[in-house]
């Protein structure tokens, strides 16, 4: 796999892992079995932003497997690349890619080039990703007025990507400032319980992660229920997704997708999929990022009345 750029940094956590190498098996060992003559192909690029951080044995191991379960059931030849976000943008304006591997954010900045249809694991369809703001019921935050000059530990990882503009949307609805001057400390960790459990043992008073990992973390420890508090709950959104440029040739999408949401089915796909917290790659139209894009136009909006009364 090439890397577009000088270096890749890498990103939180494996969570997000599964749709970097799901769009990327052909160019592993596993190859070999796509005829050089195939018709067409498609230039794939992943934002950084959504790579995650992988051992690499299990990297190798889970390319191989997209390989052998896709090549099977297409001639689709993949040229793939890992990209800083900046370069990325610049190269979807430039047509020269037709398939992106994108959180929100980014794809905000380049919608006008991306066709309807997106891919995503189904785990987010249609519920979406939730952020819990949590505090501890000791800890004397009862409001969102209480975090004033507080510390906040922020979960950093691909499927948190607006989690600082839903902190800016809640602030500004409540009348607040900011979190940039209305907080004190703030910090992030890529690991979950460096991020949930200072706020449990009451060594930061609040912290953002998602609902999704903080469940888990209250099965595991059902003290965490009854000692933290959630403040405030997200409305639910999408964070990372495959998208298409809209310029693509659509013989050539039409086969790539046809693979890539049937690989489940065979058991070294749906092996690769349990490795990296996925279960199975979905085809949704591009409506259910609507909620996560008015939020961010709400921040949008909200930064340029700060900024316009700031002149």
């Amino acid at each position: 796999m090439k890397r577009c750029g000088q270096s890749a940094r890498r990103g939180c956590g494996l969570a997000a892992a599964w749709l970097l190498w799901a769009v990327v098996p052909f160019t592993a060992s596993g190859a070999e079995h796509i005829s050089d003559a195939a018709a067409g192909g498609l230039r794939i690029a992943v934002s950084e932003s959504v790579a995650g951080e992988v051992n690499g044995n299990d990297l190798r191991a889970a390319i191989k497997t997209w390989a052998a379960a896709i090549a099977r059931q297409t001639g689709v030849r993949i040229d793939a690349e890992v990209c800083p976000s900046v370069q990325l943008m610049q190269r979807i304006r430039d047509h020269q890619v037709d398939a992106f591997s994108v959180n929100t954010l980014e794809f905000a900045r380049v919608s006008a080039y991306v066709d309807r249809e997106l891919v995503m694991d189904e785990t987010q369809v249609p519920e979406g990703e939730e952020y819990v703001l949590l505090v501890h019921q000791s800890g004397g935050v009862q409001s969102l007025a209480d975090l004033h000059g507080r510390s906040l530990l922020l979960y950093q990882n691909p499927r948190t990507c607006m989690d600082r503009i839903w902190l800016d949307t809640l602030l500004a609805a409540a009348h607040l400032a900011a979190a940039n001057t209305f907080l004190g400390r703030i910090e992030s960790s890529p690991k979950l319980t460096r991020v949930v459990l200072p706020v449990f043992f009451r060594q930061t008073d609040a912290c953002i992660v998602t609902r999704r990992g903080y469940n888990t973390m209250c099965e595991l420890n059902p003290q965490l229920a009854r000692q933290l508090h959630p403040l405030a709950v997200s409305p639910k959104m999408m964070a990372g997704f495959l998208a298409f440029h809209k310029d693509s040739p659509a013989e050539t999408r039409k086969k790539f997708l046809e693979a890539i949401t049937e690989v489940h089915k065979s058991v070294e796909g749906q092996q690769a999929l349990t490795l990296f917290g996925g279960t199975r790659l979905v085809r949704v139209d591009v409506s259910v990022l609507r909620p996560s894009l008015e939020m961010l136009h709400t921040f949008e909006r909200l930064k340029g009345k700060t900024a316009a009364g700031g002149q």
